[in-house]
C-alpha cells in the first residue's frame, strides 16, 4: 500500500480541535500490525456502531449536539475506508478550461428569466407578434 494513500485516508480520520488534533482511530498504528482487507473490515464494523448509536441519540434527542459529532465521524470514516479500498486518493474536481478562452455572450433577461426576444404569433389574431403566455402572465 502506497504511503501518500495510507497518508490520505489518516487525513481523513484525524480532526483539529480547540487543544491540538484528535485522531478518530490511527489507522498507521493498526496497519503495522495488521492486513489492509482487516484494517478495512475495522473500519466498516466501526462505522457501523456509529450509525447505531447515532439511531439511539435520535430517538432519545434530536437536538443534542453529539448528532454533529457523529455525522462528521461517520463521513470521515467513510472517506477513509472509500480511501483505502480505491487504493487512491479521493479526486478533486478539476474546472474545465474548455470555456474559458472565448467570453460568453451575456443576455438581458426579464423578471421571469425570459430574454423577452422571443415572440410567437398568435394564430387566431391578424398574425402580429404577441408575447408569449408566459410573458403576459409574468407582466400581471
Amino acid at each position: 500500500m502506497n504511503e501518500t494513500i495510507i497518508s490520505e485516508a489518516q487525513d481523513y480520520l484525524t480532526v483539529e480541535k480547540d487543544e491540538g488534533y484528535r485522531r478518530i482511530v490511527d489507522i498507521q498504528n493498526l496497519l503495522q500490525n495488521h492486513k489492509i482487507d482487516e484494517v478495512i473490515l475495522f473500519l466498516k464494523d466501526y462505522l457501523k456502531g456509529k450509525e447505531q448509536a447515532l439511531r439511539n441519540l435520535i430517538l432519545i434527542d434530536k437536538t443534542h449536539r453529539r448528532i454533529d459529532q457523529y455525522v462528521g465521524a461517520m463521513f470521515r470514516i467513510t472517506m477513509a475506508i472509500k480511501t483505502l479500498e480505491e487504493g487512491e486518493e479521493v479526486k478533486t474536481i478539476e474546472i474545465s478550461k474548455s470555456g474559458a478562452k472565448e467570453g460568453g455572450r451575456i443576455h438581458k433577461r426579464n423578471s421571469c428569466g425570459n430574454n423577452g426576444t422571443r415572440s410567437r404569433k398568435n394564430r387566431s389574431n391578424d398574425a402580429e407578434n404577441r408575447p408569449s403566455r408566459d410573458q403576459a402572465t409574468c407582466a400581471a
